[in-house]
């Protein structure tokens, strides 16, 4: 039994420097998400937003390495990079069987939302600074003279920054959607650029396995 992890670009940047990376984002956005999706509860509980954590976390992380599990499940040497279309996806199938959970036992379901989106955020940040050092994915377009990877940093922080005002002010479906929405429109705008434009349907078909995902959350969130 064998699967081959294909990793390009390790000459250009230490693999310890993007592995660091990648584990900041998952390991804060799962801390995010569970800090934030606790809210939906009163009185806020640590343990609660612990388990939280932990469900988003398992998720992300079992997205972004869908294709080593596909490949050890069918016994085959297949290329198997970390997806961040995975992990975006998986994110949102597990917070949406959080937010399900939630409003079922009369839960404030629109903080579980905006955990998503903070946190799916804040882990674009540390994984894109990732994709410029390992410059992978042929990622390296230059929009205005400036690395797209760049401009995307910067983008994702003017999300966070909107939607943490809006939620700030207790707007808290509004902020969900803002941070949402605003991450699928980095991501298409990026696709695009890159001149790999894919809406991703059917749902979860690649490229683009995260935009059906985030579309409906978007949708559910402004409802």
């Amino acid at each position: 039994m064998g699967y081959l992890v294909q990793a390009r670009g390790d000459a250009i940047s230490p693999p310890t420097t993007v592995f660091v990376l990648r584990l900041l984002g998952a390991v804060g956005s799962s801390v995010a998400f569970g800090l934030i999706a606790a809210l939906a509860w009163s009185p806020w509980n640590f343990w609660l937003a612990f388990g939280l954590g932990f469900v988003f976390g398992t998720a992300f992380v079992t997205g972004t390495g869908y294709r080593i599990l596909i490949a050890v499940a069918r016994n085959q040497l297949a290329s198997a990079p970390a997806s961040w279309s995975g992990a975006s996806a998986g994110a949102c199938i597990g917070a949406f069987a959080v937010w399900l959970a939630t409003v079922i036992g009369s839960g404030e379901g629109a903080f579980v939302l905006l955990a998503l989106g903070i946190a799916i955020n804040l882990a674009y940040l540390p994984v894109k600074a990732a994709c410029r050092l390992k410059d992978c994915c042929g990622a390296l377009v230059a929009l205005g003279g400036i690395d797209l990877r760049l401009a995307e940093i910067a983008a994702t922080v003017v999300v966070l920054a909107a939607a943490g005002a809006v939620a700030s002010a207790g707007f808290t479906s509004p902020a969900a959607s803002i941070a949402i929405a605003g991450h699928l429109l980095v991501r298409l705008a990026s696709r695009r650029l890159r001149g790999r434009w894919s809406w991703g349907w059917p749902p979860l078909s690649q490229p683009g396995a995260e935009l059906t995902p985030l579309a409906l959350l978007t949708v559910l969130s402004l409802l």
